[in-house]
């Protein structure tokens, strides 16, 4: 007989076969619509925009910069209220205006300068020259970088543990004293996130969440388009694999690029697949969780012990049997989102806080999880690569990025370590 006390009994639903729990989903806003709104009360009226121009040109870039565009261009609408007249197409001195009311607001410069580019391409659309290739924009531009400076803000790095060449270091003394991994407890770590990680469908997701992304550094865009057909098991016995990326943000004809997959990750990805009877589609996807509370048994009442004005019902004059808790896993259909990545990271780095696998508390845990966002595995996987003696050419090879340059920003702190300074005295300046 179940009791109160009866653990509670567990289904997982697989996709397809029982609808999610709804959610309150904000109104989707439509980006094209807006870009062409925004357009047509900023433009003046000599000044048309080409339909056919403008179409194929947003048919060339991807939604994000779309996005981007749409939302740069109501920052400069917001600019334009409170100066007289139409604000497309722009002058030099009013470009110029812009640019210090953007640095009044405390806008980073690289933020102005991505603004200033949407501005250029906006231009573009009305088929005018655009004041911002102008000298004195780039001026004024150059005077803003030096009074701020241009040190851009960057996400915290989920690195592997204490840095690999202190994992590596530890690993062995860990396995023989009995203990797992090494975590580097002093900050929230790729170790740390994965040990956070719960045995439900939830937590086997999150965890080959983590993992996937951490071994393939993928942007969060690529992350979540990863599919089942995407994945391929090395044939070398390894248990390794590799990903194939159909599409990047840096490269948007399809060309297609792969990377490697370690054998931790491989199993984590199997294991989730086979929990949630994932066969093909999307890997990774919303959980939705039922709950029902157990229940104790009742005893059926007889009809003469009732009062004239009892309410009967069938509970009472039947009973009920005891009835276990149950909770129920709902995989979905659809793929999940950015947002839900960043909350699973988020959530999953409090879950560490909270069982101790990091000694953060206060202050000082609250800005680790500020500074962790969707972007924190791949500067984690940039900074580990530079710790292992890689070159910046590799590591932007390996990261898929067209120039160095990106990677040797990524990884500025640990760069120095891997040059050719470096690797040429280590072993002989003692």
């Amino acid at each position: 007989m179940a009791s109160l006390d009866t653990p509670a009994a567990v289904t997982i639903i697989s996709p397809g076969k029982a609808a999610l729990p709804q959610r309150q989903a904000g109104r989707a806003i439509d980006r094209i619509g807006q870009l062409t709104e925004l357009l047509s009360a900023l433009t003046a009226p000599r000044h048309g925009i080409d339909t056919l121009s403008y179409r194929k040109a947003l048919e060339a870039r991807s939604a994000n910069t779309v996005k981007a565009l749409a939302n740069d261009l109501a920052c400069f609408a917001s600019f334009c209220r409170s100066q007289a007249g139409p604000g497309l197409p722009a002058s030099a001195s009013m470009v110029v205006a812009y640019c210090e009311h953007l640095e009044a607001l405390g806008i980073k410069p690289a933020t102005a300068a991505r603004r200033l580019t949407s501005l250029s391409v906006i231009h573009g659309f009305l088929g005018v020259a655009s004041p911002v290739r102008e000298p004195v924009v780039r001026d004024t531009m150059a005077g803003y970088r030096r009074r701020q400076g241009t040190r851009q803000r960057q996400a915290g790095a989920l690195r592997f543990g204490l840095g690999i060449e202190a994992a590596l270091a530890l690993r062995g003394e860990d396995e023989a004293a009995g203990k797992g991994g090494h975590t580097g407890r002093a900050a929230f770590t790729l170790t740390a996130l994965l040990a956070a990680c719960d045995t439900d469908p939830p937590g086997l997701r999150d965890a080959a969440l983590l993992s996937l992304g951490y071994d393939t550094g993928l942007r969060v865009a690529e992350l979540v388009r990863v599919t089942v057909e995407h994945i391929k098991q090395a044939e070398d016995g390894s248990g390794a694999g590799t990903l194939f990326i159909p599409t990047s943000k840096t490269d948007q004809t399809g060309q297609g690029a792969h990377a490697w997959i370690s054998a931790e990750s491989m199993r984590r990805i199997a294991t989730w697949l086979k929990v949630a009877d994932i066969r093909s589609g999307a890997v990774f996807r919303r959980v939705g969780v039922q709950r029902r509370k157990a229940r104790g048994a009742l005893k059926p009442v007889a009809i003469g012990t009732l009062s004239p004005n009892a309410q009967l019902t069938e509970e009472r004059l039947y009973g009920r049997k005891a009835e276990a808790a149950q909770i129920a896993y709902v995989v979905g259909e659809q793929a999940i989102t950015a947002a839900a990545v960043r909350l699973i990271l988020k959530r999953t780095a409090f879950r560490a806080a909270d069982l101790g696998l990091v000694e953060l508390y206060g202050n000082a845990l609250e800005a680790a999880i500020a500074q962790l966002s969707t972007h924190s595995l791949r500067v984690g996987l940039t900074q580990d690569l530079f710790a292992s003696g890689a070159d910046a050419g590799p590591v932007a090879q390996a990261l898929r990025w067209t120039s160095t340059a990106t990677a040797l920003r990524y990884g500025r702190e640990l760069a120095p370590a891997s040059n050719a300074t470096a690797q040429m005295l280590r072993d002989i300046r003692r």
